[in-house]
């Protein structure tokens, strides 16, 4: 009795060991195939779609800080209290240490609700970011249908000055680092106003209107810890 027992306890074993062989062997082709692996393609099995490549990061900006640097950590616009922030250094810098420009590089990193501020002003018309925002512009006194921290005039009322404009700071040499997921809720809204425009169409597009100058990094976290990795002073902007 115990050999015919034995060999149907053998014969079970094996149907079991076939059957999760087979469980895994469809569970790795299964895993394979949505993976995109070609490791076990056939012929006449459809060629799978090429990865999508990596999104380059220009960070070139890290071999222009000067000696005296300061990362400005501002998360919302604040009426660009980021620009007066990055101003007020660099001016006291210049005159209790009389330094040069190229001594004294603000960062300012501009991220979450305050990565607009490096669109122009063809996207801020657009998008109605004035209005999304409740900025109104000092010289109409309506919401801004314009970048009010860009092109600074002095015949106007404006929310810069001459020293604080984000195109004037750059010009003396300070760093500006938008936040690419900021922009992607701008994209959103762009979206919304050209409903034909794919997602990745939409912030391609957006991103043709971020003012010469301005960098974009993958996200404002990032930049904040880039600018340290690279000898950054940190503040955190308030309003």
């Amino acid at each position: 009795m115990e050999t015919p027992r034995r060999e149907f306890l053998h014969q079970l074993l094996a149907v079991g060991a076939l059957t999760s062989g087979a469980s895994l062997l469809s569970g790795c082709a299964s895993t394979a195939a949505s993976s995109g692996s070609t490791s076990t393609m056939t012929a006449g099995a459809s060629t799978p779609r090429p990865a999508a490549q990596a999104e380059s990061w220009d960070m070139s900006w890290t071999k222009k800080l000067g000696k005296y640097k300061t990362a400005y950590d501002s998360p919302e616009i604040y009426s660009g209290a980021a620009l007066f922030y990055a101003g007020a250094a660099a001016a006291g810098y210049k005159a209790a240490l009389r330094v040069k420009d190229s001594d004294v590089t603000p960062v300012l990193v501009l991220r979450h609700a305050a990565a607009v501020m490096v669109l122009d002003d063809a996207m801020w018309e657009l998008l109605e970011i004035g209005k999304s925002r409740s900025l109104k512009d000092p010289q109409t006194g309506e919401f801004a249908t314009r970048n009010p921290f860009i092109n600074y005039k002095s015949t106007e009322k404006s929310l810069v000055d001459a020293e604080s404009g984000l195109d004037t700071l750059m010009s003396k040499g300070a760093i500006v680092l938008a936040c690419n997921n900021g922009l992607r809720g701008a994209s959103n809204m762009l979206r919304q106003k050209r409903t034909g425009l794919t997602s990745a169409q939409a912030h391609a597009e957006l991103r043709t209107h971020v003012i010469p100058g301005a960098y974009v990094m993958p996200n404002g976290i990032f930049a904040v810890s880039a600018a340290q990795d690279h000898g950054c002073h940190y503040m955190r902007v308030l309003a």
